[in-house]
């Protein structure tokens, strides 16, 4: 059984592929969003996604996310917010979705994928990875309630 760990304070155990970040960093006023143009993985190609990655082990979801985003952004920002996890039951993955709010006119780009700005009202004119459109919303919300799935949800 895979089951996606609580985001906090236990550093996450590595399942096969239960191990990833993806989080949307949000201009002061919310109305531009960070993303990413990505290069791989190849079903990501050409498309545009939060910053994220692999969650390393003895690293917490959160703890992940800030390295990340670092590595991908040049910004150190620690206040991420956790508001979704995604599992897939059949691949095997996890996903922990974070938001926040900062200085997005600092970051640059530190790897070949390319940071890009996103103005919130024209996300849909935007090659998006599928799905991302509705957790970009569900992270500007602000009213959720976070639930982990595990196989035994699917059974």
């Amino acid at each position: 059984m895979i089951t996606c760990p609580e985001t906090e304070p236990q550093a996450v155990a590595i399942h096969e592929r239960c191990d990833y970040v993806c989080g949307f960093m949000f201009s002061p006023q919310h109305r531009i969003v960070l993303l990413i143009k990505k290069e791989r993985p190849a079903w990501q190609a050409g498309k545009y996604n939060g910053a994220g990655g692999k969650i390393e082990r003895g690293e917490t979801p959160t703890e992940a996310m800030q390295r990340e985003f670092r590595e991908e952004t040049g910004i150190d920002h620690a206040d991420w917010t956790h508001f979704a996890t995604v599992a897939g039951y059949k691949d095997h993955f996890c996903v922990h979705f974070f938001h926040a709010t900062g200085d997005i006119s600092r970051a640059t780009s530190m790897t070949d994928e390319e940071v890009v700005r996103v103005q919130i009202s024209n996300l849909h004119d935007w090659p998006l990875v599928r799905g991302l459109h509705w957790l970009i919303w569900l992270a500007l919300e602000g009213s959720y309630q976070v639930v982990t799935a595990t196989d035994e949800v699917f059974e």
